[in-house]
């Protein structure tokens, strides 16, 4: 085969996908810290999942409509840093291919090399021995192959990218002492390996995402603001979208308006579905449309198994104080349990996001709430390094004043929103909040998934660590022994006032009272305060400011 139609583009995609999916558990278990964590794999998966089921609702009937909506899909479905990164290679290679009606392999080469482009722009700091070094590699190996074949050309890309990921053992120093090679770099050629496979007629039996690769978070019995999530696809992009905003918003929320290639997808939670497509209708027609009763599924929802004692009812974003036009900054975090979505409530925070370690929000669980929520500019907290990256991505997806701090753990949040409540109209409220970030220290015991050397320090799965600012400080057989050496990290302790503590899901109350006891004896000279958070995985976590 010398050319390929979008047709054919989307079967090597949705073969891509099923490669994948076959060898996520292979991937995810490349995961070189042993901590529960938004597994590679399945973030990968999830986020072209998402772009496919796009282009299955939109249907498109050319190359250039494809790849938008492709890449539309990918952008608002990622999760992870690895799906976010791969968000931007399938930007990348849309932007090669928005212009071709047939794609030839100098076609396909120079989608490779605008993919390696887009991707190594949206890493603030590109690190080789990653997924960006496989994609460069093989793009730089397709520059100088000159088989018109595609069963040719993609062996040996692929020939490269296996030789490319094989030599990201020795580049990064976590990988050597492992002894393992880059997840996502190893998932990126499993998906090109997928569209080999489809070229040659051969197929893969993919592995079915369940409820298992998403976070096991179920809720509770709720009444929901709003019941039916409705989404529409308009046949025209130049609707007036100021006016549909104004008038869907006054009944609704979690509003996103998306156009390309001619059509406009809406997507809006509302009480009233019908008098929202009588009401666009005077726009243009209806290509397609979907309503879901979400206060059936959430109640159905509700009869599946608790996440844990003590757990409650949450939403995958809740918005609160936003309908008010005077708000000028808005607040939005990234809550891993109900007892810190209270304690973000308390602070200010306007925009709950539930996620966390295991549970990486995709970019659109950030783009429907800000959209909906009228303050003039909006900080967000991440709170994960693996949800930053899908944090900023939403950010340069919404045309309104976003930014995004780099919080790498949800103690960091509270401690800048406890400064900012002060912030002035004249101060500088980003920089109020960065100092505040530095200056918290955090800690987190946790159950090794697995065995694993770190940092010289041998690892059995079942044991309980310590970290500290992401890194391993100390070991032990339960959460009490492990948070023992919580005085051996590398904190200048003399500078420290304050250690919030906060209970996880299965922790029991009598065992954090023990703990906070033993803290207590630990630092006679500083303040310990106890919290309910609510996080599943982490038995405690907390702060030292």
């Amino acid at each position: 085969m010398k050319e390929i139609g979008y047709s054919e583009l989307e079967a090597l995609f949705t073969a891509a996908l099923a490669s994948l999916e076959s060898r996520k558990a292979f991937v995810n278990g490349l995961n070189v810290f042993p901590v529960p964590d938004g597994d590679t794999g399945t973030n990968m998966s999830l986020t072209l999942r998402t772009a496919l089921e796009e282009v299955q609702k939109n249907q498109p009937k050319s190359m250039k409509e494809f790849v938008s909506t492709l890449s539309a899909g990918s952008l608002i479905g990622a999760r992870g840093n690895s799906g976010v990164i791969l968000s931007q290679i399938i930007r990348g290679m849309a932007t090669a291919a928005d212009n071709k009606s047939v794609l030839t392999t100098t076609d396909f080469t120079q989608m490779l090399t605008k993919a390696t482009e887009v991707a190594y722009k949206a890493v603030v700091t590109p690190v080789e021995g990653t997924i960006l070094t496989v994609v460069r590699r093989m793009s730089e190996r397709a520059v100088a192959l000159h088989q018109e074949d595609y069963v040719d050309y993609l062996t040996e890309v692929i020939k490269m990218g296996r030789q490319a990921v094989k030599e990201t053992t020795g580049q990064l120093p976590a990988l050597a002492e492992a002894h393992v090679v880059d997840a996502g770099a190893e998932g990126l050629v499993i998906l090109l390996e997928g569209m080999l496979m489809n070229l040659r007629g051969e197929s893969v039996a993919s592995e079915k995402l369940t409820l298992e690769d998403e976070p096991e978070e179920h809720m509770g019995p709720q009444d929901l603001t709003y019941r039916y999530d409705t989404v529409l696809l308009v046949a025209s992009d130049t609707l007036p979208e100021a006016e549909i905003r104004a008038k869907l918003t006054e009944h609704g929320d979690s509003l996103v308006m998306a156009s390309a290639g001619g059509l406009t997808k809406i997507h809006v939670h509302t009480n009233e579905p019908y008098d929202t497509i009588e009401y666009i209708m005077k726009f243009a027609p209806i290509r397609e449309g979907r309503i879901e009763d979400m206060q059936y599924q959430a109640d159905e929802y509700a009869g599946g198994p608790a996440s844990g004692a003590g757990s409650s009812s949450r939403t995958l974003a809740s918005t609160e104080g936003c309908t008010d036009e005077n708000v000028q900054r808005a607040y939005v975090v990234v809550s891993p349990g109900p007892g810190f979505d209270e304690i973000f409530r308390k602070l200010g925070a306007q925009i709950v996001v539930s996620g966390g370690d295991t549970m990486n929000p995709p970019t659109e669980a950030f783009l429907g709430p800000i959209n909906a929520c009228k303050a003039k500019s909006f900080i967000v907290f991440p709170n994960n390094k693996n949800i930053i990256m899908a944090a900023q991505q939403a950010a340069d997806l919404i045309d309104k004043n976003v930014q995004v701090l780099s919080t790498r753990h949800p103690v960091q949040a509270i401690a800048a929103l406890v400064q900012l409540a002060s912030c002035g109209p004249d101060d500088d409220c980003t920089a109020v909040a960065n100092q505040a970030i530095d200056a918290t220290d955090f800690f987190a015991v946790t159950r090794a998934t697995k065995n694993a050397t770190v940092s010289g320090m041998l690892v059995h799965g079942g044991d309980y660590m310590l970290l500290v600012d992401d890194k391993l400080v100390g070991l032990g057989q339960s959460i009490e022994e492990a948070l023992a050496h919580l005085s051996e990290a590398p904190t200048a302790w003399d500078d420290k006032s304050l250690v919030s503590v906060y209970r996880g899901v299965d922790l029991a109350e009598a065992s954090f009272d023990a703990l906070v006891a033993m803290l207590t004896r630990q630092f006679p000279n500083l303040e310990i305060q106890p919290y309910y958070g609510g996080q599943a995985f982490y038995g405690v976590v907390g702060s030292v400011e």
